[in-house]
């Protein structure tokens, strides 16, 4: 029967995160009730549903956090990268088709969003790559074999359509880049290639195109802002310095679309006012700096750039859902980790943050190997 030293880890960091989801379970029940009852005739729909994913999610962080070590992501980083490339590239084939894009896969009563895993796939093949080659990555031509690896795995993706889950992983993996010492000019190059790709990209869909000219005309008139921004930015306005209280928001009423998912962040800023809203943004800082000191702690390049990998992932897909939900960035669909509803995506977010407890467990700096 094996044994758990649970002393070894964060202790902060356990509880920050296991606060944050409980939290966020409460914000799906308060912000999903009346469009649940409208529109199913069950309130309790989504939040029973969270329920549910938050039970799994915390049995996928258990097994992360105590019973799976760092390394054993090194020695199967290739296989992990094939799998998560191979359920992307089915749902292109055998997906669920819903409002005209293929992101899921159907099994049993459940679905299965791959490109969620494709996240944390990518990071680690991506820490596996600089442990192996990171005088390569110093160099120019440090650039071109992680670019392919990128590229080959986000290519289904963008074929789905789903942009946002590219921008994101590549904006990750080019951060992981960085701190690995890549060169400025391949930092250049790199970044004008990918904003030409995401132009192209945006430019091919009528709708994308649409989204990024009302937000740019936004900055003129805030009233050729999208619906949905319109309506977040009434919510956050509306909620004052404390809030209209917890379950009291009007938005919800039907007024803004994916209160529960995309737009959960406004939701809170109207019941829990500039407080709450700051404290949501103060956990995911907390979670940055947290991450940022423990890659210092690591025993090897490895788990070094995977803690760095995993502290990027989670903290920049906050920045873009909170910058949508405030008008900073052009309407986008990124859940807020830990908080948004949804199956894979809050599965998958706790089992990786999972990985970044077990790698908490390194206090002190060791040797490199």
């Amino acid at each position: 029967m094996f044994k758990i030293d649970f002393g070894k880890y964060d202790f902060t960091l356990i509880v920050a995160i296991c606060i944050c989801v409980v939290f966020g379970s409460f914000m799906v029940f308060s912000s999903s009730t009346v469009m649940a009852d409208v529109k199913w005739r069950s309130p309790y729909k989504f939040f029973l549903r969270q329920i549910l994913w938050v039970t799994f999610g915390f049995a996928a962080m258990f097994v992360t956090s105590f019973l799976i070590n760092y390394k054993f992501y090194k020695r199967y980083a290739k296989w992990i990268y094939l799998f998560a490339m191979a359920l992307v590239t089915v749902v292109l084939f055998a997906g669920v088709l819903r409002l005209g894009a293929k992101r899921w896969l159907q099994v049993g009563h459940f679905t299965l969003q791959p490109s969620e895993l494709v996240k944390i796939a990518l990071v680690i093949a991506i820490a596996d790559f600089i442990s192996r080659k990171k005088e390569l990555v110093e160099e120019w031509k440090g650039l071109i074999a992680p670019g392919f690896i990128i590229l080959l795995i986000l290519f289904p993706i963008v074929i789905e359509p789903d942009l946002g889950t590219p921008i994101l992983v590549a904006g990750v993996c080019f951060a992981m880049l960085f701190c690995a010492g890549l060169k400025m000019n391949a930092v250049f190059a790199g970044g004008l290639a990918a904003v030409l790709l995401m132009a192209e990209e945006i430019t091919r869909k009528p709708y994308r195109l649409t989204r990024v000219k009302d937000y740019l005309a936004s900055f003129v008139n805030i009233d050729v802002s999208s619906y949905q921004v319109k309506q977040s930015l009434n919510a956050l306005g509306s909620g004052g310095f404390l809030g209209k209280g917890l379950g009291k928001s009007e938005m919800k009423l039907m007024y803004l679309p994916e209160a529960h998912t995309d737009f959960i962040f406004p939701i809170i800023g109207e019941e829990l006012g500039f407080l709450g809203a700051i404290l949501v943004i103060a956990f995911f800082m907390y979670l940055f700096f947290k991450g940022i000191k423990m890659s210092k702690n690591m025993p090897d390049v490895f788990s070094q750039y995977l803690c760095l990998g995993i502290t990027f992932l989670i903290v920049f897909q906050a920045i873009i859902n909170i910058s949508v939900a405030t008008g900073v960035f052009p309407a986008k669909g990124l859940p807020l980790p830990f908080i948004s509803f949804g199956g894979t995506s809050l599965i998958i977010t706790m089992a990786t943050s999972g990985i970044l407890i077990n790698l908490s467990q390194y206090k002190k700096k060791q040797s490199r190997t």
